[in-house]
């Protein structure tokens, strides 16, 4: 389902881009905030989950995940480019039959999705203007647990995203990095039945693991 949202990103995430971080992926595997998510849901035990990869890039987390946690997975990204990386290398892993696709912006589908014991979303906080909306899309469609990345709050990001919009803006792009306050994310996904388990942080990310009390 092409949207606005979905041209920003195919301008701002191309095809080199996706291709580059696959290829990368391939020779040192998952960046190190990926695997901050990856340990998170492996901690959980769970076996035969479904995954819903909400911003899911090359596929990365499917790819690890299909390994030893989830048995089927859906991806949505609005990246027309990434999802046609990810595609092919989810076929070359043999994984095509597991995982589904959908090209769109995850807030304007997440009603037609069906729920996940699993879902996550890494550096997508960020590329949202309203976090609200989309947290509560994402908690809707978690039957057991949260696994997300987003950029710290400490002085020297709020400076560096300050810069990198400055740039963003004279280069006329209308793609944005976001940098949300922790405390009311958290409050809203504690709202949705959600509470806070695990965080662990490197030098700009910080990724958060949350679980429901009670499966759904």
């Amino acid at each position: 389902m092409p949207c606005n949202c979905c041209e920003i990103e195919n301008n701002t995430f191309t095809e080199d881009d996706a291709k580059a971080d696959l290829k990368h992926y391939r020779k040192r595997g998952p960046a190190n905030q990926t695997k901050l998510i990856l340990e998170a849901v492996r901690s959980l035990g769970l076996k035969d989950a479904a995954l819903l990869d909400v911003g899911g890039g090359i596929g990365t987390i499917h790819h690890e995940l299909l390994k030893d946690v989830a048995s089927e997975a859906t991806h949505v990204d609005a990246s027309s480019a990434y999802l046609k990386v990810a595609t092919e290398e989810t076929k070359r892993l043999g994984h095509e039959a597991q995982v589904k696709f959908i090209h769109a912006d995850f807030t304007d589908v997440a009603d037609e999705l069906n729920q996940a014991d699993i879902v996550t979303l890494d550096r997508v906080v960020c590329c949202y203007p309203n976090f609200r909306e989309l947290l509560k899309a994402a908690s809707s469609k978690s039957r057991k647990a949260i696994a997300l990345t987003y950029p710290r709050e400490t002085w020297y990001l709020r400076i560096g995203l300050k810069v990198v919009n400055f740039f963003q803006r004279l280069r006329n792009d209308p793609f944005r990095v976001f940098l949300h306050p922790v405390a009311e994310m958290e409050a809203l996904l504690n709202e949705q039945g959600l509470q806070k388990i695990s965080v662990k942080r490197l030098f700009v990310w910080e990724m958060a693991l949350y679980q429901r009390a009670v499966s759904i």
